[in-house]
């Protein structure tokens, strides 16, 4: 074969092995977010730094594909027989890789395990994505159960005026005690039997500690609200991304004792404040389809609702 004769170079893949890889995964996230927007996308950089937590210097369950200006395509096991599959607005053509990847991992996982070869593999696609729809269709896929509810709100809208109960404040994390911080998260999130989950947040002060020195998160965007007797009552990360220029929301969470307050429009207008004074357009935040709580706090905080996700569903025996 000649130098002619060859074919173009096709996009490279590996495993993620490590910290080495999370830069050019952030700027896939941060490109992709750009790109398809306004498409909600699977992955912002702030949701790739809390998808690693401790696990940033570790191998992941997940793929991508370099081509020659970086990462094009990500395909990411998000939970158990869950798949997350992104690709830049002009790759999506490798969908069927990712998918080619997925699926036998998918079946070696259930052989291992022992399970049931015919439970089926589930992947994620935005209700209004007509392009990733067509080809999960085209690689056997069918729709299946509701995912998730997507929100956003333009920066350049004027903000409502702060309204805090009376006693309450909001500040930052900038030298905050990382026990207090982590107690913060696991009283907002031990307590969700309205939701049909049941048991107790392990998130832990070593846990904080390593989510604060990965990139992306900035304390003085991690906020809390701060109860009338110094605890704290409600807290909300948010990851800002100047590439974009979108900011998105995770986690959002109110402790038990103090929901119904209003606490988390509280916390978020601070955030969003901060973000547009940095020059950000739009910030967003997604939930479950079934938490009427958060859906109703954040139509509450003036997020207009931004589409919805959907599983589609294959079963490979």
């Amino acid at each position: 074969m000649t130098a002619n004769d060859a074919p173009a170079t096709a996009p490279l893949s590996r495993r993620y092995q490590g910290l080495a890889d999370l830069p050019p995964l952030l700027a896939f996230a941060s490109r992709s977010t750009a790109e398809r927007s306004p498409l909600p996308t699977s992955w912002h950089p702030g949701d790739i730094i809390w998808a690693l937590q401790t696990g940033a210097d570790q191998p992941q369950p997940c793929r991508f594909w370099t081509g020659p200006d970086g990462v094009e395509a990500l395909a990411w096991f998000e939970s158990d027989g869950e798949v997350w599959i992104e690709t830049l607005a002009t790759c999506e053509a490798l969908v069927a890789e990712a998918v080619a990847w997925v699926e036998p991992a998918w079946a070696r996982q259930l052989e291992r395990e022992g399970r049931d070869p015919a439970t089926p593999l589930q992947i994620r696609a935005m209700s209004h994505d007509a392009r990733r729809i067509a080809s999960l269709e085209a690689l056997g896929y069918r729709k299946a159960g509701p995912g998730g509810v997507g929100f956003r709100r333009r920066l350049g809208d004027p903000l409502p005026p702060p309204a805090l109960p009376p006693g309450y404040s909001v500040r930052d994390s900038v030298g905050v005690d990382p026990e207090l911080r982590a107690s913060a998260h696991r009283a907002a999130w031990s307590h969700l039997e309205h939701l049909g989950i049941h048991g107790a947040s392990q998130f832990s002060a070593e846990r904080y500690l390593s989510l604060t020195r990965l990139p992306v998160y900035d304390p003085t965007l991690d906020m809390l609200a701060v109860a009338p007797d110094g605890t704290f009552a409600a807290s909300c990360i948010c990851w800002a991304d100047l590439g974009s220029g979108i900011a998105t929301f995770e986690p959002v969470g109110v402790a038990l004792a103090h929901r119904g307050r209003r606490l988390a429009g509280a916390t978020m207008r601070e955030a969003l404040v901060r973000v547009r004074q940095r020059g950000l357009r739009e910030a967003r935040v997604g939930t479950a389809h079934f938490n009427l709580a958060a859906i109703r706090a954040y139509l509450a905080a003036g997020f207009e609702p931004a589409g919805a996700s959907h599983w589609w569903a294959r079963t490979l025996a």
